[in-house]
């Protein structure tokens, strides 16, 4: 008898502990679900243009949605905030998901993307005429590990030049600070975005090379978050999709309000750089469903291959979770919104 009290006794500890796993697990759940959408941006850069519009024009409300959006400039320190659960979501260069998991973070994947293209551009000052011209400069970037620092490396080893030899790569800050330090004169060089690029260009700065027009397909505009958020918060973050999809629209079928939208988030106050930029978007970058696809980060896996041969085994796929543009596809929304 007293050893099956034991037993009793020792099955009452097993059912406690389960149930307060449960209970545990119930209650962060119900407190994600309960607490605002939290989601960053890398840059104030004209692809996230929808992202700002679906905020300011009160369609993620529309959808049920509290979303607050904060602005990182630093996509490793957007990622460490996504890692320890202080971000939802990362909106940002595609680099992201293939660095955290080659060290080990696996639960990580894109679900979306708003821009496909390798959209950078190389400045200099007027003086630099060819890449042979950078050696021995200053060339402006974000922070190392982002996305405008891949870009840049990737440009000059093509180029035939050293990152690490040939020149001084410097932090900046943003990429409306790499053109403020063109300028001033702390860098020769940088990489760029729109619509800092047109205001380059306005300012006599050269454009060195346009890294769009290489045909290379990279996550410029990327959303990630952590795979087991999005199962379990599915309904959140299809109606986070969804809203996504009717801000596309609304952005290229609403430009006055979008340039408003957007000259806000830039702090840009030139509104012929501004709708410059715009139109580049509205006509020719914004799909109209925003999927993450495979051959958007086949570039960025290479790249990390040459430093870490674990980065061949990585299939592009697994760094992806499609389903919830998939649904939204599949709901005919697109159709309905362009009719």
């Amino acid at each position: 008898m007293l050893k099956s009290s034991g037993n009793f006794v020792f099955g009452v500890r097993i059912a406690l502990a389960l149930a307060t796993i449960f209970l545990f697990t119930a209650a962060n759940t119900a407190y994600a679900a309960e607490r605002n959408l939290r989601v960053s941006y890398s840059a104030p850069a004209t692809a996230f243009l929808p992202l700002w519009a679906a905020k300011d024009a009160g369609i993620f409300e529309r959808n049920n949605l509290t979303v607050e959006l904060l602005y990182v400039g630093s996509s490793p320190i957007a990622l460490s905030a996504l890692l320890s659960d202080e971000l939802d979501v990362l909106a940002g260069g595609g680099t992201a998901a293939p660095t955290a998991y080659l060290q080990g973070f696996r639960d990580l994947a894109l679900f979306s993307t708003l821009d496909h293209r390798f959209a950078f551009k190389i400045f200099t000052v007027p003086a630099i005429v060819d890449v042979a011209g950078l050696r021995g400069k200053r060339f402006g970037v974000t922070r190392f590990g982002g996305s405008l620092d891949f870009a840049s490396r990737y440009f000059l080893k093509i180029s035939g030049l050293d990152p690490q030899k040939d020149l001084q790569l410097v932090q900046i800050g943003n990429t409306a600070d790499i053109l403020a330090a063109l300028v001033n004169g702390t860098v020769d060089a940088g990489s760029l975005t729109f619509p800092y690029n047109f205001a380059a260009s306005k300012l006599g700065y050269r454009q060195l090379a346009d890294l769009s027009q290489s045909g290379a397909r990279y996550a410029t505009a990327a959303f990630l978050s952590k795979r087991s958020f999005l199962i379990d918060q599915r309904l959140r973050m299809q109606s986070f999709v969804k809203a996504l999809v009717e801000s596309i629209h609304y952005v290229k079928t609403n430009p006055e309000a979008a340039l408003k939208i957007l000259q806000r988030y830039t702090r840009m106050a030139d509104r012929e750089i501004l709708k410059l930029a715009y139109d580049e978007y509205a006509q020719k970058v914004w799909l109209r469903s925003p999927a993450s696809e495979p051959d958007d980060i086949k570039l960025i896996l290479e790249h990390l291959a040459q430093t870490n041969p674990k980065a061949r085994e990585i299939q592009p796929a697994a760094l992806i979770y499609s389903d919830l543009v998939d649904n939204v596809t599949r709901s005919g929304l697109v159709e309905r919104l362009y009719k």
